[in-house]
């Protein structure tokens, strides 16, 4: 897919905030980013309970941005062993095609409608057996896919170089599956980084739009801390900090100076109108 040219020359990226439905304060801070027009996506964790509670408050903003699921395999077991069963193949191909589907259904059953695409928390997506499959329900609903796959000299300059680097790598196979099926696709990612660092979300930030290409997606991982929170995630005052910056006056000034608009990734005719049946 290529990205349909903007208006005046501005280059449009998709904001993509993850994690909706970990917690209330996260759910709360990725709303109000949205209502601000500070975010143009969110991805949602289905699992929590928060989800079937919240879950249905992103209905006003789904004309203005992209909704998505989050397939999550990590809440019961870490992600290393997670990698470690994928990449030595002894997940089950039809118990993962099983989960997603699950998750699936759990999002069409609260949303009322298909996600507008699918990825996976701490990038599971991109696992052997994980993508296939990923790739087979998002050619069943109509929604696209996650790519974490740039070329490599892209992550040069951008934060954590070296772990965006290493997740292009592994996500080139979903990547040629996506465009063997047919499967739409953003084209171009950043925003991985380290969250124990010390550097300001603001510099991070800086450095994603100094490097921003038309039609490009960006992660964040914004949200107000809360008891749930901490008793699930280590990431707690990292989501406070990005939630300020992208809130602030500051953010929407440099976007503008730079030439860079928050939009929704490009569809084919009819591709959001899919409603859940199930």
């Amino acid at each position: 897919m290529t990205h349909e040219p903007t208006t005046g020359g501005r280059r449009t990226v998709v904001l993509c905030a993850d994690d909706y439905g970990i917690a209330p304060g996260v759910c709360r801070g990725i709303r109000e980013l949205l209502a601000a027009g500070r975010l143009s996506a969110t991805s949602c964790m289905v699992d929590f309970p928060e989800f079937r509670a919240e879950g249905p408050a992103l209905a006003e903003f789904a004309e203005r941005a992209d909704i998505g699921l989050h397939v999550t395999l990590t809440i019961e077991r870490g992600l290393a062993r997670v990698m470690a069963d994928a990449y030595l193949r002894r997940f089950s191909a039809q118990t993962i095609a099983a989960e997603v589907d699950r998750q699936l259904d759990v999002f069409m059953r609260i949303m009322g409608r298909a996600p507008d695409h699918i990825d996976g928390h701490q990038h599971v997506h991109v696992l052997p057996v994980v993508r296939d499959a990923v790739c087979d329900a998002a050619a069943r609903v109509g929604a696209y896919v996650r790519n974490l796959h740039v070329p490599l000299t892209r992550t040069l300059g951008r934060p954590s170089p070296f772990a965006a680097a290493c997740l292009s790598v592994m996500s080139r196979r979903i990547a040629g599956q996506s465009r063997e099926r047919g499967i739409e696709t953003n084209h171009g990612y950043t925003g991985t980084r380290r969250f124990g660092a010390a550097t300001p979300y603001r510099e991070l930030m800086r450095k994603m739009i100094a490097g921003a290409r038309d039609g490009e997606l960006w992660v964040c991982h914004p949200g107000w801390s809360d008891a749930t929170l901490a008793s699930r995630d280590p990431v707690t005052t990292p989501r406070e900090d990005e939630l300020r910056y992208l809130a602030s006056a500051e953010f929407a000034a440099e976007l503008a100076e730079a030439g860079i608009a928050l939009g929704r990734l490009p569809r084919r005719a009819g591709a959001r109108a899919i409603i859940a049946a199930r």
